[in-house]
């Protein structure tokens, strides 16, 4: 995720180089802004994996059997219940 981000950011500022270089300063209007628009989203992102992947491991660790806890709802319902005799 890093490397292709460094390598998004590489390129969109060699493309901002190059346009600045045939066409002048008005690139600069349109290029810095979406360079750091790019830079942002790419923040966000990387900022988001950390919450994103506890929840993955949240879900696929919800239908283990092996991980699951004892209890819930419906635990009991089905058990037959001891009835003493007076």
């Amino acid at each position: 995720m890093v490397r292709m981000g460094a390598a998004v950011i590489a390129m969109e500022g060699a493309a901002l180089v190059v346009a600045y270089a045939y066409f002048g300063w008005p690139v600069l209007l349109v290029g810095v802004p979406v360079l750091l628009g790019t830079l942002l989203v790419l923040l966000f992102v990387r900022a988001s994996e950390g919450p994103r992947r506890k929840l993955h491991e949240h879900r696929a660790a919800r239908w283990d059997p092996e991980a699951a806890l004892p209890g819930g709802l419906m635990s009991g319902f089905f058990e037959a219940k001891k009835v003493s005799k007076s």
